[in-house]
């Protein structure tokens, strides 16, 4: 008998664990006690197996079913056996006899009546894995190409036809080539830590990455071995903070000399670095770091106060759709409507650009999601920002995703609102921090990432860092 993998038994306890609680499959493995017992190389062949069967799992689904009379019957746990069993075969090139052997034992530990089915299951899946990734089983033409797509990336095939509408077929290709690879991490360093610089340096020598290509953003280190940069003291302290490099650019294009709002500030990560490089580049400003939930709000004063980058930042808790409301206190100590030299909406969106980070994105969006509902808010609070910026301010408008719905969408139908009247649209890259000259090679990076009208986009895989997009506006009254 086949000795089963201690890692694909702990994997298979976390998968149970997650169906369960519904949590997120990153912060469940790194609760688990399980996995921090296992050498580093089945440690990693875990987290490669959680993720991945969580983010490809209705396309795991759909060929497990293809062999069983009644798949509505099968209990989770040899569903979730199958699941890593079929994920090895499509998904990491696991030899057949394998991915047979294993999954058999899989499934015997936890339903010994069930070894045989399992090991009639897998064989077939074996059998017929590059058949269904090549969608042989769907009509030659433009349904063949969009399903096998969908089935290369195990994303939903409504959701790989909106990626292509939304970039076009080559970025939209990348972007499914990259769904299923590790992302890489990007610190950016607080100036006020003098030892924040050597540790981290120490994180990039350890990772052992390739060189992605920098942005040329002053303070940003990329790539990072991530277990390496949480095993040192800087992150706790406030020395740097993980936020992806393509963020880190949209942060800074909406640092401004004079006053700056932040809606959507979350647990502070673009907060550190928007008053990270204030400090770094000497320029003077303050901050209302706005955000709904309270406990965020708490976290990011936190870390704030850790980095000595508090001083100038006040920290509101409020509703973003409801400014009048949430600035209420802060116009009433002013004696009127407070404007914002800056205004930045961080808005809440689909992270179809982070989905490497997040594999739960795919398979938890519906079509109502980017049709209505996200496009709906983000318009709405995008509305409710422009009344806080002053004449010949900026308004820049952020998400981490690469659907046109709620992005250029949003733009456009504020443009077109009375909300936008007075406001226009001009490129990212001539942000007042871009027109330093310590930021050319940043500036750059951005105009190559610009659309037509000056609105910032990346593409996972195209780009070696996360899909974020930027859209910046000007109020001219």
């Amino acid at each position: 008998m086949t000795e089963l993998s201690p890692a694909r038994a702990v994997a298979l306890d976390i998968l149970l664990e997650l169906e369960e609680s519904g949590a997120y499959a990153r912060d469940a493995l790194d609760a688990s006690p399980a996995v921090r017992e296992l050498d580093r190389r089945d440690a990693g062949l875990v987290t490669r197996l959680v993720l991945g069967v969580v983010a490809t799992y209705g396309c795991l689904d759909e060929l497990i079913d293809t062999y069983c009379d009644k798949p509505g019957r099968m209990n989770a746990r040899i569903r979730n056996a199958l699941r890593i069993a079929t994920f090895e075969a499509l998904y990491l090139g696991t030899e057949s006899r394998v991915v047979v052997s294993q999954g058999v034992e899989l499934v015997r530990s936890r339903a010994k009546s069930a070894a045989g089915f399992a090991n009639a299951v897998l064989r077939r899946v074996c059998e017929d894995k590059d058949r269904y990734l090549d969608a042989l089983d769907m009509p030659a033409g433009s349904e063949r190409s969009l399903t096998s797509l969908a089935r290369q990336g195990g994303l939903p095939l409504w959701l790989t036809d909106e990626f292509l509408a939304s970039l076009g077929s080559d970025r939209a290709r990348h972007l499914v080539e990259a769904q299923l690879e590790p992302a890489p991490v990007a610190a950016y360093l607080n100036p006020r830590d003098e030892r924040a610089l050597a540790e981290v340096a120490q994180a990039v020598e350890d990772s052992g990455a390739a060189d992605e290509g920098g942005t040329g953003l002053p303070g940003c280190v990329a790539p990072v071995a991530a277990a390496q940069l949480v095993a040192s003291d800087v992150l706790r302290r406030g020395g740097a903070v993980v936020c992806d490099s393509h963020a880190q650019l949209i942060a800074a294009a909406a640092v401004h000399g004079g006053t700056c709002l932040e809606v959507g500030a979350g647990r502070g990560t673009k907060t550190f670095v928007m008053a990270a490089l204030a400090q770094r580049c000497g320029i003077e400003c303050s901050a209302v770091a706005l955000e709904l939930s309270k406990k965020r709000t708490r976290l990011n004063r936190r870390r704030m106060e850790r980095a000595g980058l508090a001083d100038e930042i006040r920290f509101i808790t409020g509703d973003g759709c409801n400014l009048e409301r949430s600035l209420a206190r802060l116009d009433e100590q002013a004696g009127e409507c407070v404007r914002f030299d800056s205004v930045f909406v961080d808005a809440p969106c689909s992270g179809t650009g982070t989905m490497r980070r997040h594999p739960e994105i795919p398979w938890r969006l519906i079509p109502q999601d980017i049709e209505e509902d996200l496009p709906e808010l983000q318009f709405e609070l995008l509305s409710q920002a422009a009344r806080c910026v002053r004449a010949g301010g900026q308004l820049l408008y952020a998400t981490c995703s690469v659907l046109r719905q709620e992005n250029e969408g949003v733009v456009d139908a504020f443009l077109a609102s009375d909300a936008g009247r007075g406001f226009t649209l001009v490129p990212v890259s001539t942000a007042p921090l871009f027109q330093r000259d310590d930021f050319a090679q940043a500036v750059s990076y951005v105009q190559a990432r610009e659309d037509a009208r000056g609105m910032f986009q990346s593409v996972p895989a195209l780009d070696a860092f996360d899909g974020h997009f930027c859209a910046r506006l000007i109020r001219s009254r």
